[in-house]
């Protein structure tokens, strides 16, 4: 099953979840009816027998009527306000759970091989670095949420960074970065935004209960309406423990599935199922549940079960340990070994090691994410090209990799893709105005010369960009200004400049709150017909002089595309604003339709046998506006 296979079924168990929802809410309301029925036939001195006999002798269906839609307005709301919180994307989640954000030049040694592993399971998936957070608790887990790619992060205990080696931490990582990669991440999202609504009805109940907690009840003087008040507090407490055990089978039947293909999956990525087998022997051994307030919101997220429940084996969100760890070895003896024995040994001996080879790391975390994971090609898993990432890796020394992880260092760095040396003079004055600290760190780094450093912009983009999500919005803005001054010098915007500028500030924007995720509208390709002929006829007319070679090439793409409607754009009625158009409008477009779109890219770019380093960075470019994994070849710019 490849990526857009995956993302499929995960937009199937949306609709799923839907009608679980429905299904939960129709049941809530009978509840609630019920309840308030029992309250009023009590307040009218009705026997409750008699009252539910005929009920419509004693209330008017408008009013049944008019309660039932309350409570779906009541559920509404509150699944709304989830939803709008949650459109901050993954940090939303990491923040309500208490996370901090990791920055590599802050880290501890075994913060550093975290930043480290996720930067390289991410590498070799395709995905963009997300950012790190980190939660001060002591047990095991992890969790990854996000609406995009663009927004998405990853959250670790402090407990998995002290207890887990490096292998295991990797597989940890591979195994949350498949809920990335399997569109688990926003389903689950959207799972904690509807239930959200469903428990905000126990919510209210205690809400009345502890306001009422102080309030003196006097029958004689208000006829027994406090009473009344307190036994509707309780009642909405226990009708909320209700919509929670709906809620919690929600979440088990949705998640348990998807966990087995998650562990698989991170297998695949690693080649070293002992990783992730052994992960999930420690949590037995210690403990994987969180002691935040808001952990049971976000249960069915977590690499392993996070809170407790009375009805375990029904509600639990994650299959049972052992059957996760016989999934991925088979002839497991059932052992949980002791690792508190051993762990004071282990963990300073690790940690030591940790420091020694934090420099080591620092350059070779690519190459080793590289060969333990498996190549990614629009979601497929490919093995290959193993040497070429040596090669590669080896070229970016210590100069380039120690600034790209730090924050004034990898400014430096990505404005040196941006410079025309013709223009040093008002460049250096425009650093010279704007941020003197930013013009002696670049003056310092073009004087050492790194060669062919714009070949491979994108990847060096990529693993600069998470000390960039340190920068605050008006640090980012002003970074922005001189970017954009950069590239405007000549009066002229290339495509390798528009590609480059727009995989650096997207997802940027989205991660600082500036910029928002545009919503899919376009659900057929007949929609988008004029924007992909110019995004087409672009592309080859890079590659061809001669107007017939284009035209010919371009027959070739719409034959691969399944799209014979689409007609050949002349040159000369291309314009710089009509692809701007044209790329804003082909963001819009739904996954199957952007799917035959992202083909269509990778046949144009590859069609005269030769992808360029331009070339490489607008497959880039265009696979975070379409939010597909990246296919690995690209990443380094070389020819497919």
């Amino acid at each position: 099953m490849n990526f857009f296979e995956h993302q499929k079924k995960a937009r199937q168990h949306t609709f799923y979840l839907v009608v679980l929802f429905a299904l939960a809410l129709f049941a809530l309301i009978i509840i609630v009816l019920l309840f308030l029925m029992g309250l009023y036939a009590n307040a009218i001195h009705i026997p409750l027998v008699v009252f539910f006999t005929d009920p419509l002798r004693y209330m008017e269906s408008k009013t049944i009527i008019e309660i039932a839609l309350g409570v779906v307005g009541f559920v509404a709301i509150g699944s709304l306000y989830k939803y709008l919180d949650l459109q901050r994307g993954g940090k939303s989640v990491a923040i309500g759970l208490g996370g901090k954000q990791l920055n590599y030049n802050g880290a501890t040694a075994q913060e550093r091989v975290l930043l480290n592993v996720v930067e390289e399971i991410s590498i070799a998936s395709g995905i963009q670095v997300p950012t790190v957070y980190i939660l001060e608790e002591d047990s095991i887990n992890a969790f990854a949420a996000g609406l995009t790619f663009d927004d998405a992060i990853v959250g670790v205990t402090r407990g998995t960074v002290e207890k887990l080696s490096r292998n295991e931490l990797q597989g940890v990582i591979a195994h949350e970065f498949s809920h990335i990669f399997n569109g688990d991440m926003r389903l689950n999202l959207r799972l904690t935004a509807l239930l959200h609504g469903i428990l905000l009805i126990g919510l209210t109940g205690w809400t009345i209960l502890r306001s009422m907690s102080r309030v003196r009840i006097s029958s004689s003087k208000k006829g027994g309406g406090g009473a009344y008040i307190i036994l509707l507090g309780v009642g909405l407490l226990v009708i909320g423990y209700v919509g929670t055990f709906f809620g919690s089978l929600i979440k088990a039947n949705v998640s348990r599935k998807r966990e087995y293909l998650a562990d698989a999956t991170a297998v695949q990525y690693t080649r070293h199922p002992q990783g992730i087998a052994n992960a999930l022997k420690k949590i037995a051994h210690y403990s994987s549940k969180l002691q935040t307030p808001a952990a049971a919101t976000y249960s069915h997220l977590y690499f392993a079960e996070g809170v407790s429940s009375f009805f375990s084996t029904l509600m639990a969100t994650h299959p049972p340990l052992e059957e996760r760890i016989r999934k991925i070895e088979p002839y497991w003896d059932g052992v949980i070994p002791d690792y508190s024995e051993r762990e004071d040994k282990t963990q300073k001996k690790e940690a030591k090691k940790a420091k020694e080879e934090a420099k080591k790391e620092q350059k070779e975390r690519i190459v080793q994410g590289a060969i333990a994971t498996t190549m990614m090609h629009v979601g497929e898993i490919k093995e290959e090209d193993i040497e070429q990432v040596h090669t590669e890796i080896k070229a970016l020394d210590d100069a380039i990799l120690d600034r790209l992880n730090d924050p004034l260092g990898a400014q430096a760095v990505i404005l040196s893709l941006f410079y025309d040396v013709a223009y040093k003079k008002e460049l250096f004055e425009l650093l010279q105005k704007e941020n003197r600290y930013l013009l002696l760190e670049f003056a310092n780094f073009i004087k050492e010369e790194h060669v062919g450093l714009k070949d491979k912009s994108a990847f060096i983009v990529s693993l600069g960009l998470s000390a960039l999500k340190s920068l605050s919005v008006e640090q980012y803005q002003h970074f922005k200004i001189i970017m954009e001054a950069f590239i405007g010098i000549d009066n002229e915007v290339s495509l390798f400049e528009w590609s480059l500028q727009y995989i650096i500030e997207r997802p940027l924007e989205i991660h600082l709150g500036i910029r928002k995720v545009s919503k899919s509208s376009h659900s057929h390709l007949g929609a988008l017909k004029q924007e992909v002929e110019v995004l087409i006829s672009m592309l080859i007319q890079a590659q061809y002089d001669d107007e017939i070679k284009a035209q010919e090439a371009f027959t070739k793409v719409k034959k691969a595309m399944y799209a014979g409607a689409l007609q050949y754009c002349p040159r000369e009625q291309i314009t710089h604003d009509l692809f701007i158009k044209s790329i804003q409008a082909i963001e819009k477009a739904k996954p199957g339709v952007a799917e035959r779109i992202f083909e269509g890219v990778l046949y144009s770019v590859k069609i005269d046998g030769y992808v360029s380093a331009t070339e490489s960075t607008f497959v880039h470019a265009v696979a975070q506006l379409m939010q597909v994994p990246l296919p690995y070849e690209f990443k380094l710019g070389k020819s497919a």
